[in-house]
């Protein structure tokens, strides 16, 4: 920062605190409430046309099918089976990283390729999907830990922390010259779906979770259309993971 441009930012710092202070005693001198706060604030926000500024929408950050392919080759090559199963159902349910974590066994809805999310982003509940040809690894993996609670546990028998799945996938994008992190998969599988599903938005909306169409969407998820099912079982067998 120039010179010039601290002064400003300190002046301007100025000017607000004493602003602050001017309204502050307005409030006090008319006794108002928290309510009358809130309600005058947004009177003057309204007269004064103040709108919060638009934060720029960048697109999503996606890895290219060499450096995609890379990545699981080198997940692979570790010879971990619990951390490519987990970093393969990333790609497979879009989940949020939050979410894979919280996964149980007990949701897991092998006959159907389901898994229930519960309370995941904005508190909802929702199902998301896997695709046929990993339902038999995943049933293996379940089958050779009868006493788990989580659907991915930790040695000491507890789910895996978020911070701990974003240090995984860390390890693994360094060692295959990628840069990804957890979230990258939840972009990766959305364009994937996009571009080779033909789920219309409000489909995707439903695996993915996203906000809107809430109302359709609490009603749609209890049984998800079988239409969509076997839209999402083609796109999801041309990964071929």
């Amino acid at each position: 920062m120039t010179e010039n441009n601290a002064n400003g930012a300190s002046q301007n710092g100025k000017a607000k605190s004493e602003i602050v202070s001017q309204i502050a005693r307005i409030v006090r001198k008319h006794g108002l409430t928290y309510d009358d706060w809130r309600y005058v604030s947004k009177r003057v926000r309204q007269k004064c046309e103040l709108r919060p500024a638009k934060k720029p929408k960048k697109l999503p950050k996606v890895l290219n099918a060499d450096d995609f392919r890379r990545f699981y080759k080198i997940v692979d090559q570790a010879d971990d089976v619990q951390h490519s199963l987990m970093l393969r159902l990333l790609f497979y349910t879009g989940v949020r990283v939050s979410e894979l974590c919280n996964m149980q066994i007990a949701e897991v809805d092998l006959e159907n390729c389901k898994i229930r999310i519960n309370q995941g982003k904005g508190s909802k509940d929702r199902y998301v999907l896997f695709g046929k040809t990993f339902a038999t690894a995943l049933r293996t993996h379940i089958a050779a830990h009868p006493k788990n609670r989580w659907l991915f546990q930790t040695r000491r028998n507890t789910k895996y922390s978020t911070r701990r799945v974003q240090q995984i996938v860390k390890d693994f994008a360094e060692k295959a010259g990628v840069k990804a992190t957890p979230h990258t998969f939840r972009h990766q599988a959305i364009t994937w779906l996009t571009r080779n599903s033909g789920l219309a938005d409000a489909e995707l909306q439903l695996i993915t979770g996203h906000a809107r169409r809430e109302t359709l969407a609490i009603y749609q998820n209890i049984a998800l259309d079988g239409d969509l099912e076997e839209k999402y079982q083609d796109a999801m067998k041309k990964a071929d993971l």
